[in-house]
């Protein structure tokens, strides 16, 4: 369901797109000579709203040698974005937004695999992560001066990320054979706030004086952890969990 979600909100995106655009080619004519849409120096809008869908990769790093990174998964936002324009090159860019972020970890765990199990079993879990945050980014872009039609910049900033859900698909292997479980609720052992850097690199594209597009290439780094929760070691002692999430994504979005 979340996955049609977004996939409708890039079609709207699109299709809004399409319909500034053509709208202001109705403006221009069918002239092929026309100038990129420019303002004056010192003329420009102080604040832009806008909308943005991201398609990326995400992964866990974890901070013990007791847990291994089992790879990256399939990780999107989309939302809501306000920019503040302070100058022509420097803008503060916030706003609101949904992001779901995946990851695999596998590590030893002990668990008990019937209620009245008195002690768990020891064995080895491969645990696949997707968690859901609301998200309220604080951006600075850096902005060149616009060159024909695009503005070329540089975005860097902090994302907070406070919990919506926290599901996993879990691979308990013990003895020689293993139990699957899905859609586990993993709410307990996450936590309810996290904190990233972000650094992207992007272009904006001007449609009309009034409307554009932009895309950024970006890397987050997780600076606290995104899970919490405990675990049995094989030779019985107690783990903390701890791993932070990394993500590789490709934004796409409009300003009004």
């Amino acid at each position: 369901m979340k996955k049609l979600s977004f996939l409708l909100f890039m079609i709207a995106l699109i299709s809004t797109s399409q319909m500034f655009a053509q709208e202001d080619s109705t403006k221009v004519g069918t002239q092929s000579n026309v100038p990129a849409p420019t303002t004056k120096k010192g003329d420009y809008q102080k604040f832009k709203l806008g909308v943005y869908g991201d398609l990326g990769l995400s992964w866990l790093k974890p901070k013990s040698t007791e847990y291994e990174s089992q790879g990256s998964r399939f990780s999107y936002n989309y939302g809501l974005i306000v920019d503040i324009n302070f100058t022509e090159n420097y803008t503060f860019s916030t706003g609101i937004n949904v992001n779901t972020y995946g990851g695999q970890l596998k590590y030893s765990d002990s668990l008990k695999l019937k209620p009245s199990d008195p002690v768990g079993v020891r064995g080895l879990m491969n645990r696949k992560y997707r968690i859901s945050y609301i998200e309220i980014p604080l951006f600075l872009k850096l902005k060149t001066n616009q060159m024909g039609y695009y503005t070329p910049f540089i975005q860097l900033g902090l994302r907070n990320d406070f919990r919506l859900s926290a599901f996993s698909d879990d691979e308990f292997i013990y003895g020689g054979t293993s139990k699957q479980y899905e859609d586990v609720d993993i709410v307990d052992e996450t936590a309810f706030y996290t904190l990233s850097f972000s650094v992207g690199i992007g272009t904006e594209y001007a449609i009309s004086r009034s409307f554009s597009a932009y895309a950024i290439l970006s890397y987050d780094n997780g600076l606290t952890s995104a899970i919490n929760g405990e675990n049995y070691l094989l030779d019985g002692s107690v783990s903390k969990q701890s791993a932070m999430f990394k993500k590789f994504g490709l934004t796409i979005g409009f300003l009004f």
